[in-house]
């Protein structure tokens, strides 16, 4: 419920006639933050109690057809796959690591 609200407040164009129900599948990953340091970990260490942030991937699945209202100080960018795998440099650890998230499912693409 918190996610879905989320995504309606942020993605979800004012107009009602155009808004969808977003679909939230499963937590894909958890990146946890021990202190006030730029790094992410994708695992809780050992001497840490509790992380100070917490960063959670999940797996949303889109209708067919659908419209985004992204802010204007904001900007959407459609990345493939293929450009995201092992590109940390450019995308952070983060969405880098998503293909090897996602490897573990298995995608049905179908072209009509």
């Amino acid at each position: 419920a918190g996610l879905q609200r989320k995504l309606h407040n942020k993605l979800s164009p004012a107009q009602e006639s155009l808004r969808h129900d977003w679909e939230c599948g499963d937590c894909v990953a958890q990146w946890c933050r021990p202190s006030f340091e730029p790094n992410y970990y994708p695992y809780l260490p050992a001497h840490v109690t509790k992380p100070k942030e917490t960063r959670k991937v999940y797996a949303v699945q889109l209708p067919e057809k659908c419209f985004f209202a992204v802010p204007k100080n904001l900007k959407l960018l459609a990345v493939p796959l293929f450009e995201l795998y092992n590109n940390e440099a450019r995308y952070g650890a983060i969405i880098a690591s998503i293909p090897f998230l996602i490897s573990r499912y298995h995608l049905n693409l179908e072209t009509v």
